[in-house]
């Protein structure tokens, strides 16, 4: 294993650790249904909750990079995630970036796909999915290997794969400039339906405080 890919591996694990350790489970309750947030220190980086679950999506000048449809157990949270990503900006929907095959996180896809989004995802994925034919998921229109760029409006997203981990189709997503990495949650022993995905940054940002 290279550096690079040790490296992404560390940061999806050390993300995992904060999800874990953090009160959100037990204030779910007392939530509203969904919920966007910006990403401290980014022009165009969101995450969008729906329920328990979470993706990441990115606004550029040029569109928009939305990861996981997310419409498990709570299905009008699509349109709710396509309806806040609308507020944010004007721009179309240019990919819907699926982080691995399993129907929790990639249910629900279609309004994206109204949209015009295109839909990514490793070719394991597409292997997985298009024998199953779910009217619920919206078929992969392209896939990758090992590695595939996507960029968009002075944007870029690295898509990765790593072998096999919560399925064999994760994908690690990395946003270089704003030193983010975004995956499912790694296999730790625990029950695989406690996947959940997080977001962090890569690199600590220094403060300028003296």
């Amino acid at each position: 294993m290279s550096k690079y890919q040790f490296a992404l591996l560390a940061g999806a694990a050390a993300l995992t650790a904060v999800v874990l350790a953090s009160p959100a489970l037990a204030q779910q309750q007392q939530q509203p249904p969904f919920a966007t947030t910006k990403v401290e220190g980014t022009d165009g980086v969101y995450i969008f909750r729906n329920g328990g679950a979470q993706s990441m999506f990115i606004v550029t000048p040029a569109g928009v990079i939305a990861t996981d449809p997310i419409g498990y157990g709570r299905p009008e949270g699509v349109q709710d995630y396509i309806n806040e990503i609308k507020k944010v900006t004007s721009q179309p929907i240019r990919f819907l970036v699926y982080s691995h095959h399993h129907f929790d996180h990639i249910s629900g896809g279609k309004p994206f796909k109204d949209a015009g989004a295109r839909v990514i995802a490793h070719k394991r994925a597409k292997e997985r999915l298009d024998p199953l034919q779910n009217p619920l998921v919206v078929p992969v229109d392209e896939t990758f290997d090992t590695t595939k760029t996507i960029e968009l409006g002075g944007t870029t997203l690295e898509l990765t794969y790593l072998g096999l981990n919560h399925s064999d189709s994760n994908v690690v997503m990395r946003l270089p400039r704003e030193k983010i990495v975004s995956s499912i949650r790694s296999r730790s022993g625990r029950s695989r339906a406690a996947a959940s995905s997080t977001c962090i940054r890569s690199k600590p940002r220094t403060s300028s405080r003296r």
